[in-house]
Protein backbone atom coordinates (compact mmCIF):
# COMPACT_ATOMS: atom_id res chain seq x y z
CA UNK A 1 0.00 0.00 0.00
CA UNK A 2 1.35 3.16 -1.20
CA UNK A 3 1.44 6.05 2.19
CA UNK A 4 0.64 9.23 1.42
CA UNK A 5 4.46 9.89 2.08
CA UNK A 6 5.54 7.60 -0.45
CA UNK A 7 3.14 9.56 -2.75
CA UNK A 8 4.93 12.87 -2.68
CA UNK A 9 8.48 14.38 -2.11
CA UNK A 10 9.62 15.26 1.21
CA UNK A 11 9.20 19.41 1.17
CA UNK A 12 12.31 21.38 2.89
CA UNK A 13 11.79 25.04 4.07
CA UNK A 14 15.05 26.29 4.32
CA UNK A 15 14.93 29.48 6.68
CA UNK A 16 16.34 32.60 5.89
CA UNK A 17 16.16 36.81 6.57
CA UNK A 18 15.00 39.31 3.72
CA UNK A 19 18.50 40.34 3.14
CA UNK A 20 19.45 36.96 1.87
CA UNK A 21 16.55 35.53 0.25
CA UNK A 22 18.49 32.26 -1.61
CA UNK A 23 20.67 31.96 1.94
CA UNK A 24 24.35 32.22 1.86
CA UNK A 25 26.60 31.87 -0.18
CA UNK A 26 27.61 28.34 -0.50
CA UNK A 27 23.72 27.06 0.91
CA UNK A 28 23.14 26.04 -2.99
CA UNK A 29 25.29 23.03 -2.45
CA UNK A 30 22.84 21.99 0.64
CA UNK A 31 19.87 22.78 -1.68
CA UNK A 32 21.51 20.75 -4.55
CA UNK A 33 22.16 17.86 -2.24
CA UNK A 34 18.67 17.96 -0.90
CA UNK A 35 16.87 17.72 -4.73
CA UNK A 36 19.25 14.71 -5.26
CA UNK A 37 17.71 12.65 -2.81
CA UNK A 38 14.20 13.98 -4.24
CA UNK A 39 13.29 16.74 -2.19
CA UNK A 40 11.58 19.53 -2.95
CA UNK A 41 13.30 22.70 -1.25
CA UNK A 42 12.22 26.44 -0.69
CA UNK A 43 13.74 29.20 0.66
CA UNK A 44 11.07 30.64 3.28
CA UNK A 45 12.19 34.25 4.66
CA UNK A 46 11.43 33.91 8.20
CA UNK A 47 9.83 37.67 8.94
CA UNK A 48 8.00 37.45 5.83
CA UNK A 49 5.67 34.25 6.33
CA UNK A 50 3.57 33.03 8.58
CA UNK A 51 4.84 30.00 10.85
CA UNK A 52 0.89 28.68 11.19
CA UNK A 53 1.02 27.88 7.79
CA UNK A 54 4.42 26.23 7.04
CA UNK A 55 2.66 23.01 7.42
CA UNK A 56 0.97 23.64 4.33
CA UNK A 57 3.98 24.35 2.50
CA UNK A 58 6.57 22.03 4.35
CA UNK A 59 7.36 18.88 6.65
CA UNK A 60 10.18 20.30 8.32
CA UNK A 61 11.77 23.88 8.23
CA UNK A 62 16.04 23.68 8.85
CA UNK A 63 17.31 27.20 9.75
CA UNK A 64 19.99 28.50 7.99
CA UNK A 65 20.80 32.26 7.58
CA UNK A 66 18.32 34.57 9.63
CA UNK A 67 21.21 36.55 10.47
CA UNK A 68 18.46 39.19 11.31
CA UNK A 69 16.97 38.06 14.31
CA UNK A 70 18.94 39.90 16.52
CA UNK A 71 16.97 42.67 15.36
CA UNK A 72 13.95 41.29 17.18
CA UNK A 73 15.03 38.11 18.65
CA UNK A 74 11.35 37.32 20.61
CA UNK A 75 9.75 37.80 17.31
CA UNK A 76 11.67 35.35 15.82
CA UNK A 77 11.41 32.94 18.64
CA UNK A 78 7.64 33.34 18.76
CA UNK A 79 8.22 32.16 14.74
CA UNK A 80 10.06 29.30 15.52
CA UNK A 81 7.80 28.41 18.17
CA UNK A 82 4.55 28.73 16.49
CA UNK A 83 5.46 26.87 13.36
CA UNK A 84 3.11 23.96 12.43
CA UNK A 85 6.40 21.69 11.39
CA UNK A 86 9.27 20.14 13.17
CA UNK A 87 12.08 23.14 13.09
CA UNK A 88 15.36 22.39 12.94
CA UNK A 89 16.89 22.94 15.29
CA UNK A 90 14.59 22.60 18.01
CA UNK A 91 12.95 25.73 19.57
CA UNK A 92 14.49 24.65 23.27
CA UNK A 93 17.93 25.09 21.78
CA UNK A 94 17.23 28.14 19.48
CA UNK A 95 15.61 29.96 22.73
CA UNK A 96 19.24 28.94 24.53
CA UNK A 97 21.33 29.70 21.98
CA UNK A 98 20.16 32.89 21.27
CA UNK A 99 21.74 34.79 24.34
CA UNK A 100 25.16 34.74 25.09
CA UNK A 101 24.56 34.43 28.68
CA UNK A 102 24.63 30.32 27.36
CA UNK A 103 28.63 31.11 27.85
CA UNK A 104 27.93 30.97 31.83
CA UNK A 105 26.67 27.64 31.45
CA UNK A 106 29.51 26.06 29.64
CA UNK A 107 31.76 28.04 32.48
CA UNK A 108 29.45 26.06 34.72
CA UNK A 109 30.15 22.93 33.38
CA UNK A 110 33.63 23.06 33.33
CA UNK A 111 33.90 23.35 29.67
CA UNK A 112 36.75 25.72 28.96
CA UNK A 113 35.65 28.75 27.99
CA UNK A 114 36.43 32.22 27.05
CA UNK A 115 35.79 34.18 30.58
CA UNK A 116 32.51 35.54 30.36
CA UNK A 117 31.03 38.69 32.35
CA UNK A 118 27.22 39.29 31.36
CA UNK A 119 26.45 43.13 32.57
CA UNK A 120 22.36 43.52 32.28
CA UNK A 121 21.62 46.34 33.76
CA UNK A 122 22.71 50.10 33.99
CA UNK A 123 24.05 50.42 37.69
CA UNK A 124 25.53 46.62 37.61
CA UNK A 125 29.38 47.16 37.85
CA UNK A 126 32.03 45.11 36.60
CA UNK A 127 35.78 44.73 36.58
CA UNK A 128 38.59 44.14 33.87
CA UNK A 129 38.98 40.71 33.35
CA UNK A 130 42.49 39.61 34.97
CA UNK A 131 45.88 40.42 32.99
CA UNK A 132 44.24 40.72 29.78
CA UNK A 133 45.54 44.20 27.58
CA UNK A 134 42.07 44.41 25.96
CA UNK A 135 38.17 43.50 26.25
CA UNK A 136 35.58 42.69 23.79
CA UNK A 137 32.02 44.43 24.64
CA UNK A 138 29.30 43.22 22.59
CA UNK A 139 25.49 42.54 22.56
CA UNK A 140 24.29 39.46 24.27
CA UNK A 141 21.87 38.80 21.55
CA UNK A 142 24.20 39.53 18.34
CA UNK A 143 25.82 37.24 15.52
CA UNK A 144 28.29 38.25 12.74
CA UNK A 145 30.30 40.65 15.02
CA UNK A 146 27.11 43.60 14.81
CA UNK A 147 27.73 45.85 17.58
CA UNK A 148 30.94 44.31 18.72
CA UNK A 149 34.16 46.71 19.79
CA UNK A 150 37.40 45.63 21.11
CA UNK A 151 39.22 47.94 24.18
CA UNK A 152 42.49 48.56 25.54
CA UNK A 153 42.76 48.21 29.14
CA UNK A 154 45.26 50.75 29.35
CA UNK A 155 43.17 54.03 27.82
CA UNK A 156 40.04 52.79 26.68
CA UNK A 157 37.91 51.18 30.14
CA UNK A 158 35.72 54.30 29.91
CA UNK A 159 34.54 54.00 26.43
CA UNK A 160 33.99 50.31 26.86
CA UNK A 161 32.19 51.14 29.94
CA UNK A 162 29.93 53.56 27.97
CA UNK A 163 29.67 51.03 24.83
CA UNK A 164 28.28 48.46 27.73
CA UNK A 165 25.70 50.63 28.87
CA UNK A 166 24.90 51.72 25.44
CA UNK A 167 24.00 48.20 24.62
CA UNK A 168 22.45 47.63 27.92
CA UNK A 169 19.91 50.78 27.43
CA UNK A 170 18.73 49.73 24.18
CA UNK A 171 17.16 46.42 26.16
CA UNK A 172 20.19 44.08 25.83
CA UNK A 173 22.66 43.13 27.93
CA UNK A 174 26.29 43.70 27.15
CA UNK A 175 28.99 41.11 27.05
CA UNK A 176 32.80 41.86 28.79
CA UNK A 177 35.34 39.13 27.52
CA UNK A 178 39.20 39.21 27.11
CA UNK A 179 40.35 39.85 23.68
CA UNK A 180 42.85 36.58 23.34
CA UNK A 181 46.28 37.88 21.59
CA UNK A 182 45.90 34.40 20.03
CA UNK A 183 43.01 35.57 17.40
CA UNK A 184 45.06 38.01 15.25
CA UNK A 185 47.45 35.40 15.13
CA UNK A 186 44.64 33.24 13.57
CA UNK A 187 44.00 30.65 16.04
CA UNK A 188 40.47 31.00 15.65
CA UNK A 189 38.56 27.33 14.41
CA UNK A 190 35.53 26.43 13.87
CA UNK A 191 34.24 22.81 14.11
CA UNK A 192 31.54 21.84 12.22
CA UNK A 193 29.42 18.89 13.39
CA UNK A 194 26.27 17.64 11.61
CA UNK A 195 23.76 14.65 13.48
CA UNK A 196 26.44 14.92 16.35
CA UNK A 197 29.58 13.96 14.49
CA UNK A 198 32.25 16.04 14.06
CA UNK A 199 32.31 16.69 9.94
CA UNK A 200 35.26 19.70 9.11
CA UNK A 201 36.78 22.57 10.40
CA UNK A 202 37.78 25.89 9.25
CA UNK A 203 40.50 29.20 10.19
CA UNK A 204 38.73 32.40 10.76
CA UNK A 205 40.92 35.39 10.60
CA UNK A 206 40.52 37.93 12.94
CA UNK A 207 37.44 40.21 12.54
CA UNK A 208 37.75 43.06 15.32
CA UNK A 209 40.83 45.11 13.62
CA UNK A 210 42.09 47.96 15.31
CA UNK A 211 41.87 49.98 12.05
CA UNK A 212 38.39 49.25 12.26
CA UNK A 213 38.53 47.75 8.59
CA UNK A 214 36.35 44.65 7.22
CA UNK A 215 33.37 44.46 5.00
CA UNK A 216 30.28 44.24 5.93
CA UNK A 217 27.91 41.52 3.72
CA UNK A 218 24.17 42.87 3.41
CA UNK A 219 25.01 44.38 7.02
CA UNK A 220 24.55 41.58 8.38
CA UNK A 221 27.85 40.40 9.37
CA UNK A 222 31.62 41.30 9.13
CA UNK A 223 32.87 39.01 6.11
CA UNK A 224 35.09 36.54 7.29
CA UNK A 225 38.82 35.44 5.71
CA UNK A 226 38.13 31.13 5.81
CA UNK A 227 40.03 28.27 4.92
CA UNK A 228 40.47 24.86 5.59
CA UNK A 229 41.98 23.66 8.85
CA UNK A 230 42.96 20.36 10.33
CA UNK A 231 42.21 19.75 14.04
CA UNK A 232 43.85 18.05 17.11
CA UNK A 233 42.27 15.78 19.28
CA UNK A 234 41.78 18.01 22.18
CA UNK A 235 39.86 20.99 19.86
CA UNK A 236 38.03 18.08 19.46
CA UNK A 237 37.43 16.76 22.93
CA UNK A 238 36.83 20.93 23.92
CA UNK A 239 33.82 20.77 21.12
CA UNK A 240 32.24 17.82 22.23
CA UNK A 241 32.10 18.98 26.09
CA UNK A 242 30.78 22.31 24.48
CA UNK A 243 27.90 20.15 22.73
CA UNK A 244 27.51 18.10 25.83
CA UNK A 245 26.80 20.94 28.36
CA UNK A 246 24.21 22.41 25.90
CA UNK A 247 20.33 21.74 26.78
CA UNK A 248 19.38 17.79 25.59
CA UNK A 249 17.96 18.28 22.39
CA UNK A 250 17.81 16.41 18.57
CA UNK A 251 20.47 18.67 17.12
CA UNK A 252 20.97 18.45 13.57
CA UNK A 253 23.92 21.08 13.14
CA UNK A 254 26.53 22.79 15.85
CA UNK A 255 29.47 24.80 14.80
CA UNK A 256 32.07 25.14 17.61
CA UNK A 257 34.23 28.41 17.49
CA UNK A 258 37.51 27.58 19.84
CA UNK A 259 40.40 30.16 20.25
CA UNK A 260 44.21 29.40 22.04
CA UNK A 261 44.51 30.73 25.31
CA UNK A 262 47.60 31.98 26.54
CA UNK A 263 48.99 28.29 26.61
CA UNK A 264 47.72 27.75 23.74
CA UNK A 265 45.09 25.35 25.13
CA UNK A 266 41.65 25.74 23.21
CA UNK A 267 38.76 26.88 25.00
CA UNK A 268 35.58 28.06 23.39
CA UNK A 269 34.65 31.24 21.56
CA UNK A 270 31.13 30.67 20.76
CA UNK A 271 28.93 27.76 20.43
CA UNK A 272 26.45 28.29 17.13
CA UNK A 273 23.36 26.67 17.09
CA UNK A 274 21.10 28.68 15.08
CA UNK A 275 22.11 29.87 12.09
CA UNK A 276 25.89 29.68 11.50
CA UNK A 277 27.33 29.37 8.19
CA UNK A 278 28.53 25.75 7.78
CA UNK A 279 31.33 25.85 5.28
CA UNK A 280 30.07 23.35 3.14
CA UNK A 281 32.59 24.06 0.20
CA UNK A 282 35.55 23.21 2.41
CA UNK A 283 34.62 19.84 2.40
CA UNK A 284 33.50 17.61 0.04
CA UNK A 285 30.58 15.61 1.26
CA UNK A 286 29.20 17.96 4.31
CA UNK A 287 26.44 18.94 2.42
CA UNK A 288 25.16 15.26 1.58
CA UNK A 289 25.92 14.50 5.82
CA UNK A 290 23.94 17.22 6.16
CA UNK A 291 20.65 16.08 3.50
CA UNK A 292 20.75 13.10 4.51
CA UNK A 293 20.15 14.17 8.20
CA UNK A 294 17.81 16.54 7.24
CA UNK A 295 15.88 13.29 5.25
CA UNK A 296 16.27 10.92 8.17
CA UNK A 297 14.23 12.91 10.61
CA UNK A 298 11.47 14.11 8.46
CA UNK A 299 10.96 11.09 7.54
CA UNK A 300 9.93 10.04 11.13
CA UNK A 301 7.75 13.44 11.42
Amino acid sequence: MTSARDAQPIRVGLATCAALPNGDEDEWLLATALNDRGLDTEWVVWSASEPAAMGERFDVVVIRSTWDYVDDREAFLAWVEACSVPVLNPTSIVRWNSNKAYMLDLLAAGVPTVPTHIVATLDQDWSVPHGCEEIVVKPAVGAGSRGAQRFRVADEIDAARHHAGTIVDSGDSAVVQPYLASVDSGSETALIHIDGQFSHSVSKGPLLRRDGGGEWVEGLYLAEDIDHREVGEQQLVVARAALEAAPPADVLYARVDLVDDDNGAPMVLELELIEPSLFFSFDEGSAQKMADAIVARATTV
